[in-house]
C-alpha cells in the first residue's frame, strides 16, 4: 500500500509539474501580430513623419520661368527651388548662383540678368576706387563661393570651409565666429571686417 500510494503521489508530481509547464510556456509565447496590425502600425508611422516634417515658403523673382512664392520642405536647396520655379531664363546670370544653399523661410532670391552685369561692369570702369569701396558687404551666411572669394583674405579652399561650416553647424551669429574656421586668424579677420558682414 505505502509503495503504491509513493508511485501515485509521484504521478501527481509529475501531472502537477507538466501542467506549471504547459502554462508557463503559453504565458511566455511572444503575441501575434496580424497583417492589419502591421498596416495600422505602417500608416502610423507615415502619419508621424508628416506630422514631424516643417515646410518653408520662399519667394523667387528675375530671371526664371515662373517666379513667385514656393513651398518646401525645411532644409531645401536653391536647386530645388529653381526646379519648382520652372528653371531660369537663358538670360540668367547663373555663375552668381549657389545651388547647393541651404533655403530658410522667408528668403527672398534674386537671379540677376547677365546683360545687367555687362552694363554695371561698363559703369564701374567709370568710379573711382575709392567708390567701389563703398560697395556693400558680403554676407559670410549666404554668400556663394564667388562672392566669398571676392572678399579680401578669403581664397578657394577659405571660401568652401566657410561653405561647409554652414552646412554642418548653422549659420555665423557675429563676424567673430569666422575665426572657427581654419586658415582665419585675428590679422585675417581685421582684413574681413571691411568686406565681409554677419546678417
Amino acid at each position: 500500500m505505502k509503495e503504491n500510494k509513493k508511485i501515485i503521489g509521484s504521478i501527481v508530481i509529475i501531472i502537477i509539474l507538466g501542467v506549471f509547464s504547459l502554462i508557463g510556456y503559453e504565458i511566455s509565447k511572444p503575441a501575434k501580430v496580424s497583417k492589419d496590425d502591421d498596416i495600422f502600425i505602417e500608416k502610423c508611422d507615415k502619419n508621424d513623419k508628416k506630422k514631424n516634417s516643417t515646410n518653408i515658403e520662399v519667394y523667387i523673382n528675375g530671371e526664371v520661368n515662373k517666379p513667385g512664392v514656393y513651398k518646401l520642405r525645411d532644409d531645401s536647396r536653391l536647386q530645388e527651388l529653381i526646379n519648382k520655379a520652372g528653371g531660369y531664363t537663358k538670360n540668367a546670370n547663373v555663375l552668381k548662383l549657389n545651388l547647393a544653399k541651404k533655403l530658410k523661410d522667408e528668403d527672398y532670391i534674386f537671379v540677376e540678368n547677365k546683360d545687367d552685369k555687362k552694363k554695371n561692369n561698363n559703369s564701374n570702369n567709370n568710379i573711382s576706387n575709392s567708390s567701389q569701396n563703398l560697395k556693400e558687404k558680403i554676407d559670410v551666411n549666404s554668400g556663394s563661393k564667388e562672392e566669398l572669394k571676392s572678399i579680401p583674405g578669403i581664397g578657394e579652399v577659405t571660401a568652401q570651409k566657410i561653405i561647409d561650416y554652414r552646412e554642418e553647424k548653422g549659420n555665423f551669429s557675429k563676424i567673430e565666429d569666422l575665426k572657427k574656421i581654419d586658415r582665419i586668424g585675428e590679422k585675417t579677420l581685421e582684413k574681413i571686417k571691411d568686406k565681409a558682414e554677419v546678417r
